[in-house]
């Protein structure tokens, strides 16, 4: 089945994990990283639940799920082993109009977690619709070793120049060249090579170049 890819904005929403497995727990940290507001429910959990729930991070509620346990969830995760709790949380999901992953349960999800490379502002998500999920994780591996922090630095530095070129260069066509040149040329090589200077040369360059009208003949 195709999926269509999202990148989510969870700052201080909820989402409830039901269950408190391994799989589970390896969900807490990704969530808190994007500062989502992380409720697990489950009568016993993983070492790591437990210490985030001690550390006061996320809710735990230590008991079974309930009916109206997923009330203001922004998405659910299952994984309880149990499918008499899974095919509950699926309903009151889908009465409510909520996203829902049974993890392993391909029917009962309306979405799959996809495999996550971050640097900085840099997202890249690989998924496998729920077919392969060792597939995405090696492909993480491979993307981990071709993007390192230089294009974070990249991102943080475009995100500070933006409002710069903007002014500096009039046109939207030609703001959308000046980004490709500086892109495709070898700006973040220069970063990766610890040669701050040569990049800023290279931006301010660029944007005078740019920022020129263009000459008729």
């Amino acid at each position: 089945m195709k999926t269509y890819p999202v990148n989510l904005v969870l700052d201080n929403k909820l989402v409830v994990l039901v269950g408190g497995g391994r799989e589970i727990s390896r969900k807490v940290p990704g969530l808190l990283d994007v500062n989502a507001r992380v409720r697990v429910i489950a009568p016993a959990a993983h070492k790591i639940v437990r210490r985030y729930a001690a550390e006061s991070k996320i809710e735990w509620l230590d008991r079974c799920y309930e009916p109206g346990d997923l009330k203001g969830a922004t998405f659910v995760i299952a994984a309880t082993g149990n499918q008499d709790v899974h095919d509950a949380v699926w309903a009151e999901g889908q009465a409510n109009g909520q996203l829902v992953n049974v993890m392993d349960v391909i029917p009962q999800c309306d979405f799959h977690a996809a495999s996550v490379v971050r640097q900085g502002q840099l997202t890249i998500a690989i998924g496998t619709g729920g077919a392969a999920p060792a597939l995405a994780a090696t492909l993480r591996k491979r993307f981990e070793k071709g993007f390192g922090p230089e294009y974070a630095e990249f991102l943080e530095y475009a995100q500070a120049l933006r409002p710069i070129v903007a002014e500096r260069i009039p046109t939207f066509e030609r703001r959308a060249k000046f980004w490709y040149d500086l892109i495709e040329g070898n700006a973040i090589t220069l970063l990766r090579s610890d040669e701050r200077g040569l990049f800023e040369a290279k931006v301010h360059l660029l944007l005078a170049l740019h920022e020129a009208e263009p000459v008729e003949v």
